[in-house]
């Protein structure tokens, strides 16, 4: 008798003692900062810059985004090339981002401007995806169908 209520009480203790241990949603595992830097020139002068793109993810389905260019060895930003903010969905390892606000240089030949010169594009609906690394450590470029891209571009997770 006394092993059987021994065995009852083990039994009881497992099953109340194991929790179901949740798995963090898609959204708050892609929560966080991925960065693409790129180094190059736009404009007609020699020098080369560090082109440097943040994607800044927030589990609550929010995105933002800047593109900024900084001296070669060099954090300090000289100025912007964009940003924008938007919305995100994750779908079979893919993150589809959608521009509600985007602001860009419009100008060719530069490799940046002040913030508040970057010009605001209304009314053109924008879409980009990613493809999601299995430990969401990077976010790949999907190169649509009707684009010609040269190399791949993955954003590697900053935090």
């Amino acid at each position: 008798m006394k092993t059987n209520l021994l065995s009852l009480i083990v039994l009881i203790v497992i099953i109340f003692s194991c929790k179901d241990v949740e798995e963090p949603s898609p959204n708050a595992r892609l929560e966080g900062t991925y960065e693409y830097t790129s180094e190059g020139n736009m404009g007609w002068g020699d020098n080369k810059f560090n082109f440097v793109n943040l994607l800044k993810f927030k589990s609550d389905g929010t995105v933002s985004g800047e593109e900024y260019t900084t001296e070669i060895g060099s954090d300090e930003i000289l100025g912007y090339r964009g940003y924008f903010l938007g919305t995100y969905t994750i779908t079979d390892g893919k993150v589809t981002i959608s521009y509600d606000k985007s602001y860009s240089m419009g100008i060719a030949d530069i490799n940046h401007m002040a913030k508040e010169e970057l010009t605001l594009y209304e009314g053109t609906i924008y879409r980009v995806d990613y493809s999601i690394a299995a430990d969401y450590s990077q976010l790949s470029y999907i190169c649509p169908p009707n684009a010609f891209c040269i190399s791949a571009v993955v954003y590697d997770r900053m935090d």
